[in-house]
């Protein structure tokens, strides 16, 4: 089947936008703007990026952009046969595609809808609280989605409010497969419980189709627990027969084991224990009972101690999205007080070195004579004899500013920070966004080149004469060589290269620590960020990606925002992409936590 022509995305905002209504409150919603829809009832506005527009529940954060691979078929989740059918089958009316993933194609009668904005995206929001008025669409489809679902039967009860009366749906999820999606799997549903979440429906057939037989769980499980081992170990399961392997986990149940079981049972036993979750028989869990409240089960208590008495499935959703509200309020909270410690850090520094102004990039300073005397012989002296006279001069300097928090005695570096400054401001707020880690054990490395200002000159040589734990590099014309020379200077377990302008949540070395140190074979560490440019956009989570890791490593530099075990140079890349592409759990990491954190001028990232 070939599909129609993409149309512009002003006229599909414009097309569907009488079928939308507020996720908060029902209501209709109208254009405010190109950037705009707004609620005639409630009157609260929502934003449309790039022709997007982002309907999500009040308490719902804006998960961000998704980017897929044209060779990732899960990805892309292409339709079925069936669900193909179905789309042909209501061409006169309006289909929605419930989770719709990353696909490459648009049908005009087809609006996709998916938690995350991907190119062919046409509403982003979430499954429980579908922003589209009753009665909209003549069909539903929904593939490989309620597995990720936190709440189905709420799902389940919105695709009956805006399928029209007649309306078909057809909806395919997990049940045998390992855990997989990000950033959530909660459940895998047999056919009992399918049919249990749309038992409000008039259920005509549900099975097994032929793309969800028992050999593709096969398939996906064997493989995955193959990749997972090392490699002897997988070498010894991939020699086993069949009959072999069944009959020595047979006979190790009834405790009869053979001298020959021990190196099948022992490859078997050998997955990594971070690993076993994801394809585990079950799962379990102990709990203990708190002290019982006497009170309705009907009834819950807030965080002032009254009584809220629940109405039905709208109030606890309103219950839920108001913990989930606060729990993002303390999350903010914690953002801008970190922020606020190292404004304050950078206006010390600042009053110390440069009183009276407002930015190091004005030099006519108390400082400015033996400045300027020093920039005169940076410029005359050859660099080796230049960074000599200069380590000499920093040794003779009084530090008459204590970076806070700095303590006596420094362990040896767990990374290494990668930083090429571009502004001064910047740079000062990376620095103390690391100095004010919970765990000391890093170190900041910064490329000095010929093109940077005096202004930064000047902050790099403050801050290497402020903490030790700073160093230069600095002589080499050519980037890459320079990036290569500083990984070579790096001293720590791991390196980090990182934009300029980016400060780190003031625990996320001791997250990273504490992740290498419950799996020490890990070669790469990611974790999401936030990114924006407050004059230009609203601040948005990007979520760490391996894709982008991949392409900063073929240009030849370190993944942006991801850890590497060291020493890993660029000319290695293939490792990287050998990992990625097999998901070796010991080599690629990634903490679904916001550890970064970069505002300003965007810069190049793939995820």
């Amino acid at each position: 089947m070939t599909t129609n022509p993409i149309t512009q995305q002003a006229d599909r905002l414009a097309a569907i936008t009488p079928l939308l209504a507020c996720p908060s409150c029902g209501g209709r919603l109208k254009s405010l703007s190109p950037t705009f829809l707004g609620c005639v009832s409630c009157e609260r506005k929502y934003p449309v990026r790039a022709g997007v527009p982002i309907l999500l529940p009040e308490s719902m954060s804006e998960p961000g952009v998704g980017t897929v691979s044209a060779d990732d078929p899960v990805s892309r989740h292409p339709y079925s046969p069936a669900a193909l059918e179905i789309i042909a089958n209501h061409r006169d009316g309006w289909v929605l595609d419930l989770g719709a993933g990353g696909k490459l194609q648009r049908w005009d009668n087809v609006i996709q809808i998916d938690i995350f904005r991907y190119p062919m995206t046409d509403v982003v929001a979430t499954a429980d609280r579908l922003p589209f008025r009753d009665n909209t669409f003549k069909a539903v489809i929904s593939q490989a989605v309620f597995e990720h679902l936190q709440y189905p039967e709420w799902a389940a009860a919105e695709i009956r409010r805006v399928l029209q009366p007649g309306g078909v749906a057809k909806i395919d999820t997990a049940f045998l497969q390992p855990e997989h999606g990000y950033p959530h799997h909660f459940y895998n549903a047999t056919e009992t419980g399918l049919r249990h979440w749309f038992r409000d429906f008039d259920i005509r057939w549900s099975g097994v189709e032929a793309y969800q037989h028992p050999k593709w769980s096969l398939t996906w499980f064997l493989g995955v627990y193959l990749d997972r081992l090392e490699a002897a170990e997988a070498s010894t399961l991939r020699a086993t027969t069949l009959e072999q392997l069944l009959g020595a986990l047979d006979r190790s149940g009834r405790g009869l084991s053979e001298p020959g079981d021990a190196p099948i049972l022992a490859a078997l036993d050998s997955l990594p224990a971070h690993v076993i979750r994801s394809l585990a028989a079950g799962v379990s869990v102990n709990l203990v009972n708190p002290v019982k409240e006497h009170h309705s089960t009907s009834e819950i208590s807030v965080d002032d101690g009254h009584r809220v008495q629940l109405q039905g499935v709208d109030d606890v959703r309103k219950l839920i999205a108001a913990r989930e509200e606060i729990a993002s309020l303390h999350d903010e909270l914690k953002v801008m007080q970190e922020q606020h410690v190292i404004a304050m850090d950078r206006t010390r520094y600042l009053n110390r070195y440069y009183p009276g102004h407002s930015s190091v990039e004005h030099l006519v300073l108390p400082r400015w004579r033996p400045f300027g005397a020093l920039a005169s012989m940076r410029k005359v002296l050859p660099h080796r004899t230049w960074f000599k006279l200069r380590h000499a001069l920093m040794r003779m300097q009084p530090r008459p500013f204590i970076a806070p928090g700095l303590p006596g005695a420094l362990p040896a570096p767990f990374v290494s920070v990668i930083v090429e400054p571009e502004d001064s401001l910047a740079l000062i707020s990376t620095f103390f966004s690391l100095v004010r880690q919970t765990y000391t054990g890093w170190e900041l490395i910064l490329i000095e080149t010929s093109r940077q200002s005096d202004a930064i000159r000047q902050a790099i040589d403050d801050l290497s004469s402020l903490d030790e734990r700073v160093h230069i590099v600095s002589g080499i014309s050519d980037p890459a060589r320079r990036l290569q020379q500083a990984e070579k200077c790096a001293q720590g377990e791991y390196c980090m290269n990182v934009p300029d302008g980016t400060t780190l949540a003031f625990d996320a070395i001791r997250h990273f620590v504490t992740l290498a140190r419950d799996r020490p074979g890990v070669t790469f560490i990611g974790a999401d960020l936030v990114q924006g440019d407050p004059e230009s956009a609203p601040l948005m989570r990007c979520y760490n990606s391996v894709e982008a890791a991949v392409a900063c490593r073929d240009e030849g530099l370190p993944p942006l925002f991801t850890l590497v075990r060291h020493p890993l140079r660029p000319s290695q890349g293939g490792e990287l992409r050998e990992a990625l592409r097999t998901q070796e759990a010991d080599s690629v990491a990634l903490i679904p936590k916001v550890l970064f954190r970069h505002v300003g001028k965007p810069f190049t990232l793939n995820n």
